[in-house]
């Protein structure tokens, strides 16, 4: 007799996946991934404050790091414009330039 009738041979030899299971499992592995944001005290905010001042007036350059679901983002350059309306500030680099969001950021460093 053949294995694929005995015990659980039937399932075993004919292994499928369909797209939509797949799509489903890895959507529930990135659900597993994500994190939730850290809340900052304020002497941290007074930190991350000081260091956009000092970047902004002496044009010193600032490591940003932004909060991600999965992994966080860092960004690093001069900061030459703050918009306390819009909540945002101005980063330039190399690369051009971001606006970032305050609710974003994780740290900022003076590099």
């Amino acid at each position: 007799m053949s294995k694929k009738l005995q015990g659980n041979g039937i399932w075993e030899a004919s292994r499928m996946m369909l797209p939509q299971h797949k799509e489903s499992i890895n959507r529930y592995r990135l659900e597993l991934e994500k994190r939730t944001k850290p809340i900052l005290h304020e002497d941290e905010w007074e930190i991350i404050f000081q260091n956009i001042n000092l970047s902004l007036l002496q044009q010193e350059r600032v490591i940003v790091t932004i909060f991600g679901e999965c992994i966080n983002l860092e960004i690093e350059g001069v900061v030459t414009n703050v918009s306390q309306h819009l909540k945002k500030f101005k980063i330039e680099n190399e690369e051009g330039y971001d606006w970032i969001d305050f609710n974003e950021i994780v740290s900022i460093k003076i590099k």
